[in-house]
């Protein structure tokens, strides 16, 4: 019995440069001229518009572009490929359609095809091309199915993914082997749903039966498959036009929303736990710190400089704000941190109020929020640098404009040239990148340059009528005495590390099975309340750990309180691999693509999480160190 491909775990077709890929020839078997190729660059614009118009309300008998766009391994969702790429029937002339900078990052590739389509026209089944088949195609084609390779096409805007074919096992009569049959899909069944003249449905032989197949194991001399489709329409007016993508999405995504309570179950569990170590966090801060200060302060003027010698962290407000070794280099994570806080904060709350169903609309989001959100970095930074007395403001904006954007640009060369070799769609094209370095060079980096500008004018005003700090720093640094295991740089790397991440695992798995799966993240609301118990969580911890270290003398608490998003980031990527090791994913490039962007994306969490727990300890010491009557 046929087994669907979707509910399979194949090892993945590894497909090298793919030589002889695209040599599947136009209609009919005759080879494109130069002047059709020409021609086709032209048409392009006009498949762009055709594209374009997918939103609009169709007439009765205007046409409705489908488009075909990519294939990949259903345990690879990045090794993704040119639907063209494999030996199918394609036009004469191959289109490309309008895509958004978003589904070109992902990896869309739309194109035009053989499949036409009008509005309410019924279309019977019709043969689109008789492909000759080599028996190099008909091996490429059951590699693909044993790797469970999938395709995606659209129609208007709605997207549809279907296996390649399937594989059945039959018994062998008389003996214990079993012989494998692979079958092929060629004929697609549409049937479409429409509303108010708009397409609101779209579906693609959903239950594959023999009509559907064809049986490609064996290969025979001038072997032939014919390639075939139908159209059916049909009036759905119990969906609405808005909501069309919405519930097109949600009908094909394995599994559904099934484990919804279980979701708001374990988020439930883990928000009120959270809750309990914030509370019993802020109760130990409060009454220790609101107990040292009342005792301090009761102190009249005159009796100050007779009492005993005080012991904690009341001896450190001359070396307390003394500035950290590399601060050009500190200053520049915190405002990067800044900045990524503020990116991450403009996503999650348009997806709270407006789900992100549009393909590649999150990472045209993540681009434009990070564009726009430069001047917080570079202001951040240099505000910060400037109060703690550096002169090399120039280099401490170049640096912050490069926090992240150059471990980034190192591992997107590395694994777009793997993308390359491997011609997969996954590899950005050459105006792509053109676009994304001149976003970068003619409005990121200059707001960076402005913002920083900003900072350090109104950092060198406020110094001009007020010291930046409470208290002044001695020339001489205090010794530091030896700390007690329960201050040590690991145990606050643990604590620090480990229950922030607490608050997030649970909707991690639900992240991570969007982004390395085929799901569309929806549950924005819930993750603001695990972004925002993530926050204060790492920060209370933070402030806890800083004022145990200052109770023992120590006063370099700069660089600790931003190693706690490091040791966020550290668990984090920990997940990445557990994660890793829970599904099918095989080969160089898939496994290259999660563990480089995995590690560039907890290197961006080290610097958001650190920046925040800063700023957090940074507020903290300095009301502290504001009340005590200290010269």
């Amino acid at each position: 019995r046929a087994e669907g491909v979707a509910r399979r775990r194949a090892p993945v077709l590894r497909t090298g440069a793919r030589p002889g890929w695209g040599s599947a020839s136009p209609e009919e078997g005759e080879p494109c001229t130069t002047m059709d190729r020409r021609s086709g660059r032209l048409a392009a614009l006009l498949g762009a518009l055709l594209i374009a118009c997918a939103d609009c309300v169709y007439e009765t008998e205007q046409e409705v572009v489908v488009s075909m766009n990519k294939v990949w391994p259903f345990a690879n969702p990045t090794e993704t490929y040119r639907y063209y790429d494999f030996p199918f029937c394609q036009p004469s002339v191959v289109m490309p359609h309008f895509m958004t900078l978003g589904q070109v990052l992902r990896g869309d590739r739309l194109v035009n095809s053989l499949y036409k389509m009008h509005f309410k026209r019924k279309v019977p089944r019709t043969v689109v091309c008789n492909r000759n088949i080599s028996e190099k195609d008909l091996q490429l084609f059951k590699a693909a199915i044993d790797a469970n390779y999938m395709f995606e096409l659209f129609v208007g805007e709605l997207p549809i993914d279907r296996p390649f074919g399937v594989k059945s096992s039959m018994d062998v009569q008389g003996g214990s082997d079993t012989h494998e049959r692979y079958f092929l899909v060629n004929y697609l069944d549409f049937i479409i749903g429409y509303n108010d003249g708009e397409v609101v449905s779209a579906n693609v032989t959903r239950d594959l039966n023999l009509e559907h197949l064809v049986d490609i194991t064996e290969w025979k001399e001038g072997m032939t498959i014919q390639f075939s489709y139908s159209v059916q329409f049909a009036h759905l007016p119990h969906i609405p036009p808005s909501q069309a993508l919405e519930l097109q999405l949600k009908s094909t995504m394995p599994h559904g929303h099934q484990n919804m309570d279980i979701h708001w179950l374990a988020i439930i569990n883990s928000f009120v736990l959270m809750l309990l170590i914030l509370s019993l966090f802020l109760l130990i801060i409060i009454r220790v710190v609101r107990s040292d200060l009342s005792r301090y302060l009761q102190i009249p003027d005159e009796e100050l400089n007779a009492v005993e010698e005080e012991t904690g962290w009341k001896l450190l407000h001359a070396d307390v704000f003394r500035a950290p070794k590399h601060r050009l280099f500190f200053c520049s994570a915190v405002g990067a941190g800044a900045q990524l806080f503020s990116m991450v904060v403009m996503i999650v709350l348009v997806g709270c109020i407006g789900v992100f169903y549009q393909r590649g609309a999150v990472a045209s989001a993540g681009v434009v929020s990070y564009m726009v959100t430069a001047a917080v970095g570079g202001y951040g930074s240099a505000h910060l640098y400037q109060k703690l007395g550096g002169e090399k403001w120039a280099w401490n904006i170049f640096v912050t404009a490069l926090m992240f954007v150059g471990p980034g640009f190192v591992i997107w060369s590395f694994l777009n040239t793997v993308a390359i070799f491997y011609g997969s769609t996954a590899a950005f094209p050459f105006p792509t990148i053109l676009l994304i370095f001149a976003m970068w060079a003619c409005v990121t980096f200059p707001l960076t340059v402005l913002g920083g500008i900003v900072g350090r004018h109104r950092a060198m005003k406020q110094g001009q009528n007020e010291s930046p700090f409470p208290c002044k720093t001695n020339k001489l640094a205090r010794e530091i005495p030896a700390c007690r295991w329960y201050q040590s740089p690991i145990t606050q790397m643990f604590a620090t590390g480990f229950l922030p991440f607490s608050a997030i695992y649970i909707e991690l798995h639900y992240i991570f099975n969007s982004v390395w799966g085929p799901r569309i993240y929806s549950l924005y609301g819930i993750l603001l309340l695990a972004f925002s118990m993530l926050l204060l969580v790492a920060g209370t911890v933070t402030v806890l750990f800083t004022y145990f270290h200052l109770n023992a003398e120590d006063h370099r608490w700069w660089w600790r309180s931003f190693g706690s998003g490091i040791a966020v980031a550290t668990f984090f990527y920990a997940y990445c691999i557990y994660f890793f090791l829970q599904t099918g994913m095989t080969g160089f490039l898939q496994c290259a693509f999660f563990f480089l962007y995995s590690l560039l994306v907890a290197h961006g969490l080290a610097l958001m999480l650190g920046s925040v727990s800063f700023y957090a300890t940074y507020l903290f010491v300095n009301y502290i160190y504001s009340r005590i009557k200290a010269e």
